[in-house]
């Protein structure tokens, strides 16, 4: 993550409740979001997220989760709505 990503923060802060909330799906293909108006994270399936997204977010979006499970990562997405933001971050897995 970049130094000076303006969520590094955020994921800081809800890193353990983000990892909760994969372990709580684990095993079925999912992606997490954080929304930093709720202050809420949400674990969806990874094809019906994917396809709520603009063409060219779907697109990047298919290959970074594509890459991701073939790499043994998860994809975080963080949901800025005051900003109108919608920014992903791959992570690796949590043991």
């Amino acid at each position: 993550m970049m130094e000076n990503d303006p969520y590094a923060e955020v994921i800081d802060e809800q890193w353990d409740n983000i990892v909760m909330m994969y372990r709580t799906f684990k095993g079925k293909e999912q992606i997490i979001e954080y929304d930093v108006e709720e202050q809420k994270i949400y674990s969806y399936p990874a094809a019906d997220y994917i396809g709520t997204l603009s063409e060219r977010t779907r697109d990047h979006a298919k290959l970074q989760f594509s890459e991701a499970s073939r790499c043994n990562q998860f994809l975080l997405f963080i949901k800025d709505t005051k900003k109108q933001r919608l920014r992903s971050y791959v992570f690796d897995l949590p043991e």
